[in-house]
Order: C-alpha cells, then structure tokens, then sequence
C-alpha cells in the first residue's frame, strides 16, 4: 500500500514539475533566430511566445561572430519579456555525431561500466578527437533478448560547438537547460500535429536549406539520419530561389537521387513496407518552388510541407505575427524545441531515443539546481500534500479494522471488571493460604496428631499481633518455645498477654530479647518460653477455645 502511495506522490510530483517547467525555445541559424513558447493545457498546444529577428550581416556565424546573435536575441528577449527564462536550444546536424549502433546485449551494469571506462565509445564509435572533447548522450532504445542484441543511440558534438551556442544564449539574458539537435527538434514537433505520424510507417523528415540538408527518417523511435550532399555553388542557386528557377531544377533533381537511394537503402535494411509519403521543411525564401521541382522529381511520394501551426490554439494577440511568416515551416525546430522539459523528477523516464536527447554538458547539476528551487518553492505545499493522502491511505486503510476494535472494547472493559474482581478473591486466597503455610513452617518440629497439641498450636497462632512474625515453634515435654521477631517491645507484650489469656497455658515468661537487622529496617528478636496445662489433654476442647 505504501509504496504504491509512493509511486502515485512521485508520479503527481513529476507531473506538477513538468507543468511549472517554463521552457522558450531557441531556434538560431545563420539567416534567422526564432524564439517560441508553449503551454500544453489538455492536450492541445498554445502559443504564449513567439519573436523572431532576421540577420542582415550576410556571411557571418556564429563561431566567427557571436555578437550579432546575442544582439538579435536580446531584442527578441526583451521585447517578449522571457528574460531569465529556461531555454532548449538546437545545435546544426552538421555539428552533431549521430549513430544507432547494434551491438551485443548488455546488462545496464555492464554498460554503466563500459561507459565509464571508456572502453565502449572507443571500440564502436569513431571519433576524431578524444572523448573528453565530446559532449555525448545515449539510450538503448531496443534490446532483443532472443537474438542477444541490443540498440543503442549514440549522439555526440563537440564541447566547442555546443559551448558557442550557449554563450549566445546565456548573454542574451535566458539559462538553458537543453541542447537539441535541429533534426531531433523537428521530431519533437511531431507532437504538435499528431496526425502526420503513422504507428506503423516510418517518418520521413526532409530538410532543404542553404546550410542544412538531410534526410531522417524515424521508426519505433530508432532515427536513420542521412546528409545531403549540396555543392558550395548549389547552395548559392538555392539561396536565388525562386529567381533562378531553372537552376535550381537541375540542383534539386541531383538532391531527389541522394533521397530516393536514403530511402531505397532504408527500405531494404529494415525489411519494412514502402514508404509513400514525405515531410519537407525548408528555410529557403523560394521553399514552395523548392517542394514543387522536388514532387516533379519524386512523382512516386506524397510530399507535404512540414508545418505544425494549423493546429497550434494561438491567441488574438499573436496571430497577425504568425501568420506574418509566409513559410510556417521554418517556425516548425522552435516549436519543437519548445516542447523540451528538463524533467527534473523523472517524468520522461521512459521515454526513449529521439524525444529526449539533451547534449547540456552539465545536464546533471542543472536538473539538481531546477529540483531544488521546485522544491524550496512547493516543498511546503507537496509536504502537506504527502501528509494528507498517506494520513487518508492509512485511515482508509484502517477504517474497518477500527469499527471492529470498537465492538470489542465494551467486551475488554466488561472482561477488566471481571477480572479485578477475581483478582480481589485470589488475593484472598492467596492470604489465607499463606497463613497456613506460615502455621506449617513455623510448627515442624511439633510432631504430634493429638487433639490438644493441635489446641495448643491453633491458640498460639491466634494470639499472634500485628507487627509481629514467628520463626519457629518448639515443643518439648509440656513446654513451648516461641521464637520470632517483632517491630516493638509493645507488640511482644501483646502476643504474651494473648497467650497468657490461653485455655491451654499455666505460664508465660519472655526468656530473652535483641536487636535484629533486616535489610535497612532493625527488629526486635525474642524468645517466649510457654507453660501448658497439659491437664487440659483430658479435657475436652471448647469450639470457641481453637
């Protein structure tokens, strides 16, 4: 029960830190940076951000010239008011090592302990440079214990790469909390228009641009990424989009091959259905003239452009500037990135591969420093929370074990009464069983079943006061000797007066006295020296005498 209470509390907690988590994200390339903020409220995504800033200084990057991308950025930072807010941003496919690497089944222990040592990158990764100049993040996303192999995603940049887009990010005034690869964002805006993904075809995501071009295609969460190749010259020819259309015919024609072989070679490795229909996004000023040459060069697929806006709930206030971008497309990796969480609790614990990919360097102790302001903010309340819902488990829990332990108290009390009261008569008995056996230990040495000797012993056990105990009783020749102790001098005289006053004797005398220590307590020691009348044997014995 508890620790199903306990599953519950951290499930509820993680989703509560999900909710809280204010995520911006941050789309950043050579011509353009976006900027875009969702909230997820019953399943459907509104847009609550949106900024976006072009770069006029042509041939500029971001490694060569930094200032310019933090300059636009702060603006749009500024004027959308998302200073210091969390960030995921995105890192180009041609900065990212991406790999989906078979191997044989491991135990996570064993992974953990290749990991560690290094040993598995070096012997199934190529890298150019030593391990430590890599940021990495990984995930088996499959593992077959039959055949004995597992799958593990492998992605991978350069700390120097990650770090330029940080800096950017950090100087403009937002913290970032996740590092996204641009194909991986595009993936994470399927999320958005879930209608564009079938369970049981693959999804093929095609990017067009000036900088970035590739193919990916996505199955069961196992990414196929493929670059495409585009010529330094070619790039200039799309850039001219649409004004020099019959240029670009000829680049994009040579593009459609590089696709059609992408996916013939997919097709034929997986061993899956054919795949008929194709997702393009494109930052390209001519994009529609770039999908129409690529439909005519690909007649056998549905192409389709790549946007996710159409089913975005987009407030009054933000429409006329969404629908200001003639290419909704090019908004499509800022609205992926901007379904990120850093998921500092867990939640995503069991998502796999392509939907949580994070390449922040110090991953770790951000999610520890966004944990512990969570908790510092709703400690008091999740506290409060805990204690009510174990408090209500408990009382539930134990409702009808307390309705039976109330029928049966009236029986205890009734039983306790009866109880004391058989105490009170045992204590009774107890006394006068004591008597006797004091009678018997006292009188051992009267050896005699006579009806007079037994008078006699009745007498003197009669005649015994308070504050008085006997040691022994002796009898010899018509005479008795009483041995005890006393707390006074006055209660001894009282025991030789009583048996003074005896039918059965002629004479009492005391025959000795002393000082006797018990413990802590002094008592007084005697010895009483008893006369019998033993005529008395003839006569016989008054009841009232014994």
């Amino acid at each position: 029960m508890f620790e199903k209470i306990s599953r519950m509390i951290l499930a509820e907690l993680s989703k509560v830190s999900i909710q809280q988590e204010d995520v911006v994200g941050v789309d950043i390339t050579r011509d353009y940076i976006r900027v875009t903020q969702l909230d997820n409220v019953n399943n459907e995504w509104m847009l609550t951000k949106l900024g976006y800033k072009f770069i006029e200084e042509s041939g500029v990057s971001i490694q060569s010239n930094p200032e310019v991308f933090i300059n636009k950025l702060k603006e749009v930072v500024d004027q959308q008011k998302i200073n210091k807010s969390n960030a995921a941003v995105s890192i180009p496919v041609s900065s990212a090592i991406i790999k989906v690497v078979t191997m044989p089944l491991m135990s996570d222990e064993e992974l953990e302990e290749a990991i560690s040592t290094e040993t598995l990158w070096e012997n199934v990764i190529q890298l150019n440079n030593a391990l430590d100049d890599y940021s990495i993040f990984w995930q088996i996303i499959k593992r077959d214990t039959k055949q004995n192999y597992m799958d593990l995603l492998f992605v991978g940049s350069k700390l120097s790469d990650v770090q330029c887009y940080l800096d950017v990010v950090e100087k403009a005034g937002l913290n970032p909390v996740v590092v996204d690869v641009r194909c991986f964002s595009l993936r994470n805006a399927l999320k958005i228009h879930g209608s564009l993904v079938t369970k049981d075809t693959p999804t093929v995501v095609i990017e067009i641009g000036t900088h970035e071009n590739y193919v990916m295609i996505i199955h069961n969460e196992a990414p196929f990424i493929s670059d495409i190749y585009v010529a330094e010259q070619d790039r200039k020819i799309l850039a001219k989009l649409p004004t020099d259309k019959s240029g670009a015919k000829v680049v994009i024609e040579r593009m459609a091959m590089q696709i059609k072989q992408v996916i013939n070679i997919y097709e034929a490795k997986y061993k899956i259905i054919s795949i008929k229909s194709l997702l393009v996004t494109s930052d390209l000023g001519g994009y529609e003239q770039a999908i129409e040459l690529l439909e005519k060069s690909l007649p056998e697929f549905k192409i389709e452009l790549f946007e996710v806006t159409s089913k975005l709930v987009v407030p009054a206030n933000f429409k006329e500037k969404l629908y200001a971008e003639p290419n909704q497309s090019a908004l499509v990796p800022s609205l992926g990135l901007a379904t990120r969480k850093l998921d500092v609790f867990g939640f995503y614990q069991y998502v796999t591969g392509t939907s949580n990919i994070n390449l922040m360097p110090n991953r770790n102790s951000i999610k520890s420093e966004e944990k512990n302001k969570f908790m510092g903010k709703w400690g008091l309340v999740l506290f409060s929370i805990v204690f009510v819902l174990v408090s209500g488990a408990f009382f539930i829990d134990n409702h009808s074990e307390t309705e039976k332990l109330d029928d049966h108290l009236v029986e205890y009390n009734s039983s306790i009464a009866q109880l004391d009261n058989l105490k009170m008569e045992l204590a009774e008995i107890n006394e006068g069983l004591s008597k006797i056996n004091n009678t018997l230990a006292v009188s051992k040495d009267v050896h005699s079943n006579q009806v007079f000797l037994y008078a006699v012993l009745q007498a003197t056990i009669k005649s015994i006061p308070r504050g008085v105990s006997l040691k022994a009783i002796t009898y010899e020749k018509g005479r008795l000797q009483i041995d005890g102790i006393s707390v006074s001098d006055q209660n001894i005289l009282g025991l030789i007066e009583r048996l003074e006053r005896s039918p059965v004797t002629l004479q009492v005398s005391l025959e000795n006295m002393s000082i006797e220590k018990v413990g802590k307590n002094e008592f007084k020691a005697f010895s009483v020296r008893v006369t019998l009348d033993t005529t008395r044997k003839s006569v016989a014995i008054k009841k009232e005498d014994i």
